[in-house]
């Protein structure tokens, strides 16, 4: 099993044999594919090493059940807790799961996950000290550019942001080949508690969106990248999110550059 880009813009999950003769192009076989972004996650049963689920991250992990046998699992999981999941361990007779959910307003929080009657008991938060803290929820949704794209993005407002427009910070993310995306973020919390509107965008050249998204940004690391930054923050203020008089830049690495 591997995720292939091969002759499709999206990185799909395929399956090859695993064997020395024939031709492996000719064997692969397309499991799991979506246009929309990459594979981003993959459940595989212990033993037999079938795919069960697969998930894809746009906006947050969205999860596609392949294998029946994990379907009711998957509806209940889906409700059991805030956040989105993800399956980290098994026991040996696979009954009892260990499930972590990623929060945006709150750190990662574990349960155990009893199929054969199908509760949940809470374990613990990675960082309990978190779950005390006025957080702000994190946001989700497509920003257009310019010329036509369209760019996963995060948002977070402070508490105050009802008043109407408040300054804003861009935060830039680094590689430029890697990406932001949904969840606990230290640098959006720590703002918005100080009264910062804070905007992350997947900008052209980003990476999980496909090969066209990702190779849009060539040679355009101070030009159509940096407009679509300019692009962002627009949208802000014609939002009504962003005072457009105290707009900030930030980042590091790539983001540093930007």
């Amino acid at each position: 099993l591997l995720t292939d880009a091969r002759g499709r813009d999206t990185s799909a999950l395929v399956s090859v044999p695993a064997t020395t003769g024939g031709d492996p192009a000719a064997d692969r076989r397309v499991i799991f594919a979506s246009d929309d972004s990459d594979v981003a996650d993959v459940l595989v049963h212990p033993v037999t090493r079938e795919p069960e689920a697969v998930a894809v991250n746009r906006l947050r992990k969205q999860w596609t059940v392949l294998d029946d046998a994990v379907a009711d699992d998957f509806e209940a999981l889906d409700t059991l807790a805030p956040g989105d999941f993800e399956v980290i361990d098994r026991s040996r007779d696979d009954r009892t799961w260990v499930v972590a959910y990623l929060q945006d307003a709150g750190s990662t929080v574990y349960w155990l996950w009893d199929r054969d009657t199908e509760t949940g008991q809470r374990l613990f938060s990675a960082r309990p000290a978190l779950d005390l803290l006025p957080l702000q929820p994190m946001q989700a949704m497509e920003i257009p550019t310019r010329d036509g794209l369209s760019m996963p993005s995060y948002l977070t407002v402070p508490a105050a942001a009802e008043a109407g427009p408040v300054p804003m910070v861009l935060l830039v993310h680094g590689g430029p080949w890697a990406r932001d995306q949904w969840g606990y973020n230290p640098y959006h919390q720590w703002l918005a508690n100080r009264g910062y509107a804070v905007l992350s965008v997947n900008f052209r050249g980003s990476t999980g969106f496909g090969k066209a998204f990702l190779n849009a940004g060539n040679r355009q690391w101070y030009g159509a990248m940096q407009d679509d930054l300019v692009d962002a923050v627009r949208w802000a203020v014609e939002q009504g999110i962003a005072d457009a008089d105290r707009v900030a830049i930030m980042g590091g690495s790539y983001g540093g550059y930007a």
